[in-house]
């Protein structure tokens, strides 16, 4: 190995031979404190090591990836980038600028545009022709804006480092000068260095004071020195951050049921390994008493972990224990779904629609019971819930409203099942006809009997000619009657003289069978 200047950290090592095989067998150079160690590859692994079989996958927008067998390269797709991708930017979709407008743009640290507007065009602001481009140093040329301005580069043709041997000045005419030499550096020489060495030139791109103890670390844009460590402490990533020293947890053989933490009680302290105490269980909620008895049934509440977060007890039901009245349109007393005590039952006194576990149905004399987890109703009312789309308490002779129906109407039925109405008629003095096939409305006699006779009947009204007739008499024989007002003596027999019908014994000489001829005669 080359010397090395005290003040630089060595970039490389040199002159030692390739391992012909990779083994975990294989020893590393460590440095502790100081000291140089030697450390197994395969310890290292151990500790901070990547199987090769772990893959880097390519996600949404990526290609690339693959095992750790080998370097492994991610790169973004085409098109991989979208607008899926991007967040909104705050800024309007839109197109801006035109021949009398002038877009004024906002943008954040990363380039995008996050808010657009426009202002008209005009002259103010412009710049004069009369302003100066002056060259500054490094450069020649310049002048008025009045006509074109231009800038050249001020080549340096001194010879660098003219106390040296071996230097030229360059002749290019390019910026980087790339035809510039430069002699040989002797980095011990204080007069031929300055300043700090970038990372990209092998240097830390900063001045470091190195302390025993102190690991290197990337800071981005160059090498840092981080602090020094106590005896038995590990580096702790910061992530993009700096390293940080922290304790390590030494695996040794413990006894059974300890674990590593804290003190037991008190203030601040070492870890380590101890027995639990009830100090350490968290608080489940529960309140610390003795639940049960009996008379009382402990009411138990255990989460998804087996731990008893609720703790209750509830009073022995032997039946139904009556509470009282209850209001089901104002809820009084207040009762609530899924709340209350096995067994207790209210009658309901006022009807009303109360949610009581999904029953909103109360009628005066329903019993609302508690089964312990919900509400129940015993329906104890016997009320018609609905009778032909009427609700409630329906009275069938006092049928509030028949659908369809109007004014003036009249319902019958038409066929099995089926209603129609009768509409009114306007004429006074109608009744309602069925003639055969159908009901009509036919206007009624309304003139009165004014007078009664009974003609040559023999009959005659006892009681007037108008209103209700009664007829009295004795009906003649021209109208089918006998003209008779008696029977005779028995076994008279009807005989005619040829006009009137008369009761006589019978005459000697005439027969039965005289009698059965003049019966059959009569009719």
């Amino acid at each position: 190995m080359s010397d090395v200047p005290s003040n630089l950290i060595p970039s490389r090592v040199t002159q030692l031979p390739t391992a012909p095989v990779a083994s975990p067998d294989g020893l590393l150079l460590f440095t502790y404190q100081g000291v140089s160690y030697q450390v197994r590859a395969g310890d290292l692994l151990q500790v901070s090591g990547v199987p090769t079989t772990r893959q880097v996958i390519a996600g949404t927008g990526m290609t690339g990836g693959g095992p750790l067998s080998s370097d492994v390269t991610l790169s973004i797709a085409n098109a991989g980038v979208g607008t899926a991708q991007l967040a909104a930017s705050g800024a309007t979709a839109g197109t801006y600028g035109d021949g009398d407008n002038i877009p004024v743009v906002t943008v954040d640290d990363t380039g995008r545009i996050t808010a657009v507007t426009e202002i008209a065009s005009s002259g103010s602001g412009s710049v004069p022709v009369t302003r100066q481009v002056i060259a500054g140093q490094g450069l020649l040329g310049g002048g008025s804006l009045g006509n074109n301005v231009t800038l050249s580069a001020d080549f340096e043709d001194t010879v660098p480092l003219v106390t040296t041997t071996g230097g030229s000045a360059g002749t290019s005419i390019e910026l980087s000068r790339g035809d510039h030499q430069h002699p040989p550096v002797n980095l011990s020489n204080q007069d031929q260095i300055d300043g700090t060495l970038p990372i990209d030139q092998g240097g830390t791109g900063k001045s470091n004071s190195s302390t025993p103890g102190a690991i290197a670390y990337g800071g981005g844009n160059d090498i840092g020195l981080g602090a020094v460590g106590i005896a038995g402490q590990v580096l702790i990533s910061g992530g993009t951050a700096a390293y940080t020293w922290g304790s390590a947890l030494i695996q040794t053989d413990q006894p059974a049921n300890v674990f590593y933490g804290g003190p037991a009680s008190g203030g601040a302290a070492a870890t380590g390994f101890r027995a639990l105490v009830n100090a350490d269980l968290p608080t489940s909620g529960v309140t610390a008493n003795t639940y049960g008895s009996s008379t009382a049934i402990p009411v138990i509440t255990v989460d998804a972990k087996g731990v008893i977060t609720g703790a209750t007890t509830t009073a022995f039901q032997s039946g139904l224990s009556f509470q009282g009245a209850w209001n089901a349109a104002t809820n009084t007393p207040t009762l609530a779904s899924g709340t209350g005590t096995s067994g207790h039952y209210y009658i309901t006194s006022v009807a009303g629609t109360t949610n009581l576990d999904g029953i909103t149905d109360w009628q005066v004399g329903d019993w609302a019971v508690f089964n312990g987890t919900v509400w129940q109703k015993l329906d104890q009312s016997n009320t018609v819930v609905s009778v032909n789309g009427q609700t409630g308490v329906v009275n069938l002779t006092e049928i509030a409203n028949v659908a369809g129906g109007a004014a003036n109407r009249i319902i019958y039925n038409t066929g099995a099942g089926a209603t129609d109405f009768l509409v009114a008629p306007t004429v006074t003095d109608t009744f309602l006809k069925w003639n055969g096939s159908t009901f009509v409305w036919t206007t009624a006699v309304t003139a009165a009997v004014t007078s009664f006779s009974a003609g040559s009947t023999g009959l005659t009204p006892s009681t007037g000619t108008t209103g209700d007739i009664t007829l009295a008499g004795t009906l003649a024989p021209v109208n089918g009657g006998t003209g008779l007002t008696a029977v005779g003596a028995s076994g008279n027999v009807l005989t005619s003289d040829g006009t009137n019908w008369t009761s006589a014994t019978p005459a000697a000489g005439v027969t039965t069978d005289d009698v059965i001829a003049l019966a059959v005669a009569l009719g």
